[in-house]
C-alpha cells in the first residue's frame, strides 16, 4: 500500500522512483530497507521489468532485464513492482523455494506463470500440486477495459458490456496454473482492484506516479 503520503510525497511509498526526486526516493528506500531488507538481515532483490517473460536466478551477482526471479537462499527477498500488473508469488513448502513473477497481459499471454513453474520443477523439483500460490492486487475485471482484440487473445476471459471490454487478467492467469497441475484450491487470489482502491498505485488511475510491492521471502 502506498502509506500515508505526508511521510511519502508526492504520492505515497513506492517502490520505483517514477516522478520521484532523489532526495523523495531516499526516504522510500531507506524505510523499505529498515523493514524488510538489510534491517532484518536480507537482500531485497528486484529486477527492471520490461513486461516479457524472462526468468532469472535471484544470485546472479548482475542481473539483467527480466519479469520473474527465483531462490532458495534464506537471505534474499524478492521484489517485484506492480501498478496495476499482476504478480504472482509462488511458494514450495516442501523443498523451501520461491519465485515472484510480473504479469500484466503481455506476460499472461507469454504464459510466465507456465514458465515459472518449469523452471521450478528443473530447479528445486517442485511438484505443481504441492506449490502454494497468491495472486497479488492488480486491475479487476470489472475496471480493467481492452480492446476488442482481446476477445481472440483472452477466449473465455473478456467480456463485452455494452460497447466496452473487460478482461480478467487474474483469472487467466490462475487457468493457465491449474493446466501446469497447481491445485485450484492452492491458488490465492486478492480481490482488490488497483484501479478502484486507491490505496494502491496504479498507473491507468494517476498515470506513472509510483509502484507497489510486492515481496516474498523464506523464513
Amino acid at each position: 500500500m502506498k502509506g500515508e503520503i505526508s511521510e511519502y510525497q508526492p504520492s505515497g511509498f513506492s517502490f520505483r522512483r517514477a516522478s520521484l526526486t532523489d532526495e523523495q526516493f531516499q526516504v522510500h528506500v531507506e524505510s523499505m530497507e529498515n523493514s524488510i531488507g538489510s534491517g532484518i538481515g536480507k537482500k531485497i532483490v528486484s529486477l527492471n521489468q520490461v513486461h516479457g517473460d524472462q526468468i532469472h536466478e535471484a544470485g546472479l551477482s548482475m542481473l539483467p532485464d527480466g519479469d520473474g526471479i527465483y531462490t532458495n537462499n534464506p537471505d534474499l527477498v524478492l521484489g517485484i513492482a506492480l501498478a496495476d500488473c499482476c504478480g504472482i508469488m509462488i511458494y514450495d513448502p516442501k523443498n523451501m523455494a520461491i519465485m515472484a513473477l510480473h504479469a500484466g497481459w503481455r506476460g499472461a499471454k507469454l504464459d510466465i506463470g507456465l514458465k515459472g513453474m518449469e523452471i521450478m520443477k528443473e530447479q528445486f523439483g517442485t511438484n505443481p500440486s504441492d506449490a502454494l500460490i497468491w495472486l497479488t492486487p492488480c486491475a479487476g475485471k470489472d475496471r480493467y477495459e481492452v480492446g476488442p482484440e482481446f476477445m481472440d487473445l483472452f477466449p473465455g476471459f473478456v467480456d463485452q458490456v455494452n460497447l466496452k471490454y473487460h478482461f480478467d487478467l487474474r483469472s487467466y492467469i490462475a487457468s493457465t496454473l491449474t493446466e501446469t497441475g497447481v491445485q485450484s484450491q492452492h491458488i490465492e487470489l486478492s480481490t482488490i482492484c488497483t484501479i478502484i482502491d486507491d490505496r494502491f498505485h496504479s498507473f491507468r488511475r494517476e498515470g506513472n506516479m509510483g509502484r507497489n510491492i510486492a515481496f516474498l521471502g523464506l523464513l
